[in-house]
């Protein structure tokens, strides 16, 4: 008899019961709101990628835009040195033009002023006026 009772077992099939609407209406929410879910965090994942994106994008322009200040000061500084350098040449230039010129009318005044010059600028002189006296 034990036989007989264990066969007769497997070939039970369970009678399905009928879905009550309450039940599909808690399926159908739920399905709902897992699907909603799916596309609410997918959703997020794109602002974050495209935010990450975008600040990926202004931090390489940033770095770009320090790069061209740095050589824009470099360049500055160099003009500055260049100009610097172009003054101190015509400020030399200038004061060699001055010491040729000085040094020429010394060397006049030196030939003029000697002694010798001078007494025989004073003897001749005399001598001129001492003719024209006589005459």
């Amino acid at each position: 008899m034990e036989f007989d009772q264990k066969e007769e077992a497997p070939f039970n099939i369970p009678e399905k019961k009928k879905a009550d609407k309450k039940t599909l209406a808690i399926y159908i929410i739920t399905g709902f709101i897992s699907v909603s879910s799916l596309i609410y965090g997918y959703a997020s994942y794109q602002a974050a990628y495209f935010k990450d994106a975008e600040i990926q994008k202004l931090k390489s322009e940033l770095e770009d835009a320090n790069t061209k200040l740095l050589r824009i000061d470099a360049l500055e500084n160099q003009v500055k040195e260049l100009e610097a350098s172009l003054l101190a040449k015509a400020a030399a230039k200038a004061e060699s033009k001055k010491a040729t010129k000085v040094s020429a009318k010394k060397d006049i005044k030196k030939v003029n002023t000697t002694k010798k010059a001078l007494k025989k600028s004073k003897m001749t002189t005399k001598a001129k006026e001492k003719k024209s006296v006589k005459k």
